[in-house]
């Protein structure tokens, strides 16, 4: 196209247009079944006006890599919602109603391709999602520009609105859109009488434009249910926000369930590790695992602790009328309810010796590569049709297949360890810790809108997204630090009372009040903003923080308290974490501050301490403890004034 203005909006402003949350979600699960599903998403994406632009340079491939691709770009996706969603919706039905229409006209007349007429007709009021505002149109039309050779899409987008007489002689597709523009949005448009000239050269009576803009509102209808995208929900948010939000929430449980079992060690932990998330999140209390035996018949698992009675059973492969074999045979799930007239008599003596009315035979991949049978007790029946069974079952599996980290030498302590792990086994564990952090900071914006203007909760979702956002800069600063020099720090001015303040209103759900542990926080007001880097600081008080309740198993007291001290002619702020524990053995604290094999077991590596006394020397400040029976202090001291790095450039005095 030649002779548009030289301010024409750029492609990259097509990622602040505004989404349709339905789509969004619909488009968002078809991705999550793979390749199969390609279909299927590029048919839902085709209803939504600006990810169907988007999306178009990538529909042609659906590999695993475009499929991450096309997840990160509808994650990040801005969607309508809050006050913006009942206009979105009358803007969204014009749009889906205008392309309904001019794809029917183009076809029934024969005289332009229908996919070009429904992407025009679909993308004529796209300057209306623009987030900022309004477009105007010869702008918006210079983004259809490449859709097709001689810029006649982009031309039906510019010309939609222009009278019928000017476009007597224009192409086709042009005076398709036209007529489906004027149709949908005039009621009487029909009853024209250039209306009804510009149907006759289509060959098209009043009658036949009648009954397909009937068809067309018809199928906008649809649509708008589908998505959730009604007239009657729109002043409620819409049930299409309602489903991303589950959705978001669904993936956000996914990535942590990832990380739950990529912590399990071996086959016994993965299987601690099955059970404690189908305790936790479909309430099955008794669950065991039969496996094939050496002569082929299914025997209870050494793995799942059960009644005794369980291990003298022995189940054929080939008992037609046992739940176990058929979930073998079938490999789908099946169900034994007790009192089942054609159920087996061995299935019956299962659901005795488990204790339970009914249970879910699971097929389930072992470590070996054979395939066992989960036998998980009491179980909802629709359970195992729900995605998020399928994903626990799949990532125990994938757990079990991962590659061991290897055995620790006798006596080599805990940090050799991990220094073992390969450079990229550690830069693909930081690649995937990037996806979930995503989905957990757009899902935290998500509910920031839904949730309104309340101060305490819309306080609370910003620590949980100022937490998410130190988490990635943390896991960025590891693979910057493998080939660049760490660059000078960028201090702030950052309230250390605000720190402290904030520290404990994160934690005080999460980790004091689960472990009954009180807190108490003594904050001097004369303490002033000091110069550094709030990250290291917080990151320095959690670990504190959290060593103390790990000391105190029973429950006990903790304290904060800020002050202003003097210590060689030199002005410090000091900071106190006090614990009522029973204080450190002689010889854990003769080696306090060093990277060595924690005492608590577990997953507890004993870096904690030794990462909190070098962030805390990066900012030229110092740590003591001095621990007692009565408890444990730790002492952190900072300069009120920093030398030697950059000049602090932001002012900040609580949280942001």
């Amino acid at each position: 196209m030649q002779g548009l203005p030289d301010n024409l909006l750029k492609i990259s402003e097509l990622t602040a247009c505004l989404c349709a949350p339905g789509v969004v979600a619909e488009a968002l699960e078809h991705l999550m079944q793979g390749e199969a599903a390609a279909p299927a998403f590029v048919a839902c994406v085709r209803h939504d006006p600006v990810l169907s632009l988007r999306i178009r340079p990538f529909a042609g491939e659906f590999d695993a890599a475009r499929r991450d691709l096309l997840h990160a770009l509808l994650l990040a996706a801005p969607v309508a919602s809050g006050a913006a969603q009942a206009v979105y919706v009358q803007h969204w039905r014009q749009s889906i109603g205008v392309a309904h229409l001019a794809q029917a006209l183009a076809v029934r007349s024969g005289t332009a391709d229908g996919e070009a007429a429904w992407s025009a007709g679909l993308a004529h009021n796209l300057g209306d999602y623009v987030a900022t505002g309004a477009a105007d149109t010869a702008r918006v039309a210079h983004w259809l520009d490449t859709l097709d050779a001689d810029g006649w899409t982009a031309d039906a987008v510019r010309y939609h609105a222009q009278p019928l007489p000017r476009g007597r002689a224009a192409h086709p597709l042009v005076r398709v859109v036209q007529l489906a523009y004027l149709l949908v949005t005039r009621a009487d448009a029909v009853d024209s009488v250039d209306v009804r000239a510009a149907l006759a050269a289509l060959l098209l009576g009043a009658g036949d434009a009648a009954q397909l803009l009937a068809d067309s509102q018809a199928q906008t209808r649809l649509l708008a249910q589908r998505y959730g995208m009604a007239d009657a929900l729109a002043a409620s948010g819409g049930q299409g926000f309602d489903r991303l939000a589950r959705l978001y929430a669904g993936q956000a449980a996914q990535a942590a369930l990832h990380n739950h079992f990529r912590n399990a060690g071996d086959a016994a932990q993965g299987v601690v590790r099955l059970r404690e998330a189908l305790h936790a999140l479909f309430g099955i209390e008794r669950a065991c695992l039969f496996v094939p035996g050496g002569d082929g018949l299914l025997r209870l698992s050494p793995l799942t602790p059960a009644a005794a009675g369980l291990a003298v059973l022995a189940i054929p492969p080939d008992d037609a009328h046992s739940a176990l074999p058929r979930a073998l045979a079938r490999n789908a799930p099946q169900q034994h309810e007790a009192g089942m007239a054609d159920g087996a008599l061995v299935d019956e003596q299962v659901a005795r010796l488990l204790g339970v009315a009914r249970f879910i035979c699971q097929p389930l991949t072992l470590p070996d590569g054979q395939t066992g049978v989960l036998l998980a007790g009491d179980a909802l029946p629709a359970a195992s049709t729900q995605p998020l069974w399928r994903f626990v079952l799949a990532e125990c599996a994938e757990a079990w297949r991962a590659e061991p980290c290897g055995a620790r030498a006798a006596g080599e302590p805990a940090v050799a360890a991990v220094d073992a792990i390969p450079r990229d086994r550690v830069r693909r564990a930081i690649h995937e810790v990037a996806n979930p952090l995503t989905i957990m900071r757009n899902y935290v914006n998500l509910l920031s809108e839904r949730l309104g203007t309340d101060s305490a909760v819309q306080r609370d979702l910003s620590i949980i997204g100022d937490e998410i956002e130190r988490v990635a800069r943390i896991v960025r600063g590891i693979t910057t630090a493998e080939t660049v020099e760490p660059a000078p720090l960028s201090l702030e001015l950052a309230s250390v009372n605000s720190v402290v303040s904030e520290l404990v209103r994160m934690a005080l759900g999460t980790l004091f009040t689960p472990n009954k542990v009180s807190v108490q926080i003594d904050l001097n007001p004369d303490v002033p903003p000091l110069p550094l880097q709030k990250d290291l600081l917080k990151q320095v008080l959690f670990n504190l923080a959290k060593n103390a309740v790990e000391a105190m198993p029973s429950g006990g007291h903790l304290r904060f308290t800020t002050r202003l001290v003097d210590e060689a002619g030199q002005r410090l702020v000091e900071i106190e974490v006090a614990d009522t524990g029973p204080g450190l053995p002689p010889a854990v604290a003769a080696h306090l501050f060093e990277p060595v094999h924690s005492q608590k077991g577990g997953e507890h590596a004993g870096l904690g301490l030794a990462i909190s006394r070098g962030l805390v020397e990066r900012m030229n400040g110092n740590i003591q403890c001095n621990s007692t029976p009565q408890g444990t202090r730790f002492l952190v001291r900072l300069p009120t004034l920093q030398s030697g790095h950059t000049q602090p450039t932001t002012m900040r005095y609580g949280s942001t």
